[in-house]
């Protein structure tokens, strides 16, 4: 019970700093651009449209890579070396401190997906349809050229909608993206604790920048790099649709078994490097 209720107030922490704010800030701007040219269309066909659009607009890359250099920024308080974490760890111990910076962690990655996911869906009022279907505007944009005509800066896949729900669909991408962010953040956090701050942000930004590489190649080989990329993972509404007759994106079990493995893995590492390191404070608190 201690432990979870320094989890939650070390979450708290993170969500309510200057970081987490501006990424706030960032993707609601974002999302209402993004979203503008939909509304419009609702507004001038006189109809409403789902709410499930951050599936969609997830799989854009432009927004996706935005959407991960945010997760980055907000992420780079690693190693978590303020002197108000000082007092922690003497109060709680290493090893409570270090569970409680992972719990902390995941709470914030479940934070930036849950925030963005509400404001795709803000966005789009007062044209929302209030159904947990699909709807007639959706399908229509999937399946004719609407999206060109009308200047919309996501595609709609036609294929997704016949597998999931909105419901399920939009469960799904929020498991996996929070999976996502997960594992950026434990890998920004081991990489600064066994070296630096600068190599953390550096190495995940690779993984970013990285999309450009997968989605531009051969599906065949679009498919055994996507294996190895998670930050490609979050445009799940693609997995359905084939490039060329290839369906390039791994199976849900694939990449739920892989991002969960992995942040164990490295939570281990973490928590053992921890026990035994020595803390180089710093002097600006975050």
């Amino acid at each position: 019970m201690k432990l979870a209720q320094y989890i939650w107030k070390a979450g708290l922490l993170k969500i309510k700093n200057i970081k987490f704010m501006t990424f706030a800030i960032v993707m609601m701007v974002v999302t209402w651009s993004y979203n503008r040219p939909l509304k419009s269309l609702a507004e001038v066909v006189n109809y409403p449209v789902s709410w499930c659009v951050f599936p969609f607009m997830i799989s854009n890359l432009s927004f996706l890579i935005l959407f991960w250099f945010g997760v980055i920024y907000v992420n780079s308080d690693v190693p978590f070396m303020q002197h108000m974490n000082m007092y922690q760890i003497i109060r709680t111990g290493r090893k409570r401190w270090a569970l409680g910076q992972l719990g902390s962690m995941f709470l914030r990655s479940i934070a930036v997906v849950l925030f963005t996911i509400i404001c795709t869906i803000v966005s789009l009022i007062p044209e929302i349809e209030r159904t947990v279907d699909w709807g007639k505007l959706l399908h229509t944009i999937s399946m004719t050229d609407a999206a060109v005509q009308y200047n919309l800066k996501y595609v709609i896949y036609y294929e997704i909608m016949g597998k999931y729900t909105p419901v399920q669909l939009i469960a799904i991408s929020a498991l996996i993206c929070i999976l996502i962010c997960m594992f950026l953040s434990c890998m920004m956090f081991l990489i600064s604790l066994y070296s630096n701050r600068v190599l953390a942000v550096a190495t995940t930004t690779a993984l970013a920048v990285m999309l450009f590489f997968v989605v531009n190649t051969h599906p065949k080989i679009r498919y055994i790099l996507a294996k190895f990329i998670p930050t490609v993972w979050a445009k799940i509404a693609q997995i359905k649709t084939p490039v060329l007759g290839y369906y390039w994106l791994p199976s849900l079990q694939y990449m739920i078994t892989f991002l969960i493995l992995g942040i164990m893995t490295m939570g281990i590492f973490i928590c053992v490097h921890i026990k035994k390191m020595e803390f180089n404070w710093e002097k600006d608190d975050v």
